[in-house]
C-alpha cells in the first residue's frame, strides 16, 4: 500500500509544429519549464480539450505504448494518436509556423524590455 497521498506523475509527449516528437518530460511541470507554456493549458491539451497549447501538440503517454529515444525526430502526431485509438484536430502546419513566428517576437521584445530595465536600475 502506498503512503503518499500524492498521484505519481504522467510523463508528457512535446510534438512540434510540423507534429514530430521533439522531447518526452516526466510531468506537466517539465514540460512548462521547458517550453515554456502555461500548465493549465497543457493539461487541457494532453486530455483533448485543447488541440494545441502555444506552438506545441502535447499528449500524455499511453500506458499500452512503447516509447523509447530512438522515436525522438522520428514520430509523428497522427501515428502515435492512432497507436492510442484516438482522433483529434489538428492546426495546419503553416499557421503553426505562423504562431511560432510571433511568439518568438513578443518573447525577444519581452527580453528586450526586461534588460532595458536592468541597464536602468544599475
Amino acid at each position: 500500500m502506498r503512503t503518499s497521498k500524492f498521484k505519481r506523475p504522467n510523463k508528457v509527449l512535446v510534438f512540434n509544429g510540423a507534429r514530430v516528437l521533439v522531447a518526452i518530460t516526466r510531468s506537466l511541470r517539465c514540460a512548462g519549464d521547458l517550453t515554456r507554456g502555461s500548465r493549465s493549458t497543457i493539461f487541457n491539451c494532453c486530455t483533448g480539450k485543447y488541440t494545441r497549447a502555444g506552438v506545441y501538440y502535447y499528449r500524455y503517454l499511453h500506458p499500452d505504448v512503447l516509447i523509447d529515444l530512438d522515436d525522438l525526430d522520428c514520430l509523428k502526431l497522427e501515428e502515435y494518436d492512432k497507436m492510442c485509438g484516438d482522433e483529434r484536430k489538428y492546426i495546419t502546419t503553416r499557421k503553426m509556423a505562423h504562431l511560432r513566428q510571433r511568439a518568438d517576437v513578443k518573447f525577444k521584445q519581452k527580453m528586450a524590455i526586461a534588460k532595458e530595465m536592468l541597464s536602468k536600475a544599475e
